[in-house]
């Protein structure tokens, strides 16, 4: 009984500690231009939205019916990196992800670090990442002669946050071939409505103002960019 006992606690410990690993904002780095990493930003949509760090997936440990149901999209064979403004969300997201059997990685440092030692930030909060559109509004929007991609979604939607990685990887390939507007689902409904836009995520492609191709759910990569092909030489 004693041995059992002493083995138990040795495997908390060995869970606890664990989940104390930590990465630096070099290391970091380096691991999101190699690509393919897990990386959690677990601060809120607006935090987020104001800067992140790049390849990192949004979803708010305050919201925990939204933090636990994001779980279902993470590889449990993969290390999971976490991180949020200055620490404290962060390490109670890796407690948790540790308990749920992941391998977790914290940088501490978060937000504030990142910024401090100049590392690389990305904004959603512009232009082409509009709220509360009108009619009039999108239809400018989309009167362009490069192609426009239209991304209706929403924070709370897991198959959007699933394809976004895609959405980005497809914008930084393509630079100025392609313009993405994205369009949050909740705080557009007017023009949902309009639009008669019934399920998110829903793409939409255009040209010169005219739709040459849309899609409601989650589409790949490789789709995506065949599409923006048709439209616009690609190399």
């Amino acid at each position: 009984m004693k041995k059992l006992f002493c083995s138990l606690c040795f495997s908390c410990l060995a869970i606890l500690s664990f989940a104390q690993q930590k990465i630096s904002a070099d290391e970091l780095d380096k691991l999101v231009q190699k690509g393919q990493i897990q990386l959690l930003d677990v601060r809120t949509p607006k935090e987020y939205n104001e800067g992140h760090i790049e390849r990192a997936t949004n979803t708010d440990w305050k919201d925990q019916s939204e933090f636990k149901a994001s779980l279902k999209n993470l590889n449990k064979a993969k290390p999971v990196y976490v991180y949020c403004l200055a620490g404290g969300r962060s390490k109670q997201a890796a407690d948790y992800l540790v308990q749920q059997g992941f391998e977790v990685y914290e940088y501490v440092g978060g937000m504030m670090e990142w910024k401090n030692t100049d590392h690389k930030v990305i904004k959603n909060v512009s232009t082409e990442n509009v709220e509360s559109l009108s009619l009039e509004q999108f239809d400018h929007l989309i009167q362009s002669k490069t192609p426009v991609l239209v991304v209706y979604s929403a924070v709370w939607c897991v198959p959007c946050q699933e394809m976004k990685p895609s959405i980005d990887n497809v914008e930084k390939k393509l630079g100025n071939k392609l313009k993405v507007v994205r369009i949050d689902a909740d705080k557009n409904a007017g023009l949902l409505k309009l639009k008669k836009i019934k399920g998110i995520p829903k793409l939409a492609l255009y040209k010169n103002g005219r739709e040459s191709w849309t899609k409601t759910g989650v589409v790949s990569e490789s789709t995506l960019l065949s599409q923006i092909a048709k439209l616009t030489p690609i190399n």
